[in-house]
């Protein structure tokens, strides 16, 4: 009991900040999308997969819930295990102290961050990939073939957007979008270690004045302007 409490311990108060493996290259291409709660990345992503996948000759893939569930398959937990982690909750100590006593898979919220940045790199390494969200602006922006895009939007139009799916007052969902945007900063800033500045974006564009198949084109095309997609362009 003791040499547990004390490992734990020695464990607790090490440099929180644990950085993902970065010594292997990383060719890419990839491509991150961050955004503000209401702005929806998953069709504009879908959008560029399809323009990616005839311009490149290359398959693209959308990733997402797919990092959760690789970072749960490497840790041997099922991925609602995980899931607190993009909440940017943390484990109190006593929490802690409990799950390693009680499981044979226990794993400190540095282990998993630490896992969950070392699978996006992954991917990241692999090629034409679009990650939404997980940090992966922060953990892939040293990646010379790199595209990185921020969605935003004025927070009311976002509320409205909101309320199309969960039927709620403005009011409540002016909440949850202010409350989904700080946890989503909560995880970018962990891996950067210092907020991050919109210069870290190639490019942020304004849901609420363009469509989805706009912002999916202009991405493509700055991909090919900025030669992300280099020689694997289709002749």
């Amino acid at each position: 009991m003791d040499n547990i409490l004390l490992k734990y311990m020695e464990n607790r108060f090490q440099t929180k900040i644990i950085p993902p493996k970065k010594e292997i290259f990383c060719e890419g291409p990839v491509v991150t999308i961050s955004r503000e709660c209401g702005c929806t990345a998953i069709n504009i992503a879908n959008l560029m997969v399809e323009k990616l996948n005839a311009t490149t000759g290359k398959n693209w893939s959308c990733l997402t819930k797919e990092i959760l569930e690789q970072s749960a398959k490497e840790l041997n937990l099922h991925p609602a295990k995980l899931e607190y982690v993009f909440n940017s909750k943390e484990k109190s100590t006593w929490d802690e102290i409990i799950a390693a006593l009680s499981s044979k898979y226990y794993h400190s919220d540095r282990k998993i961050k630490k896992t969950i940045a070392e699978v996006v790199r992954t991917f990241a390494c692999k090629g034409s990939c679009i990650i939404i969200g997980r940090g992966g602006v922060v953990l892939t922006h040293d990646i010379e073939r790199s595209f990185h895009v921020k969605l935003q939007a004025p927070l009311e139009w976002r509320a409205a957007q909101l309320q199309k799916i969960y039927k709620l007052s403005m009011e409540e969902m002016i909440k949850y979008a202010n409350e989904i945007d700080q946890k989503r900063e909560i995880l970018r800033n962990y891996f950067n270690r210092n907020a991050l500045p919109n210069t870290v974006f190639d490019v942020i564009y304004n849901c609420e004045s363009l469509t989805d198949e706009q912002i999916a084109e202009s991405c493509v095309g700055l991909m090919e302007k900025k030669g992300v997609l280099g020689k694997h362009l289709v002749i």
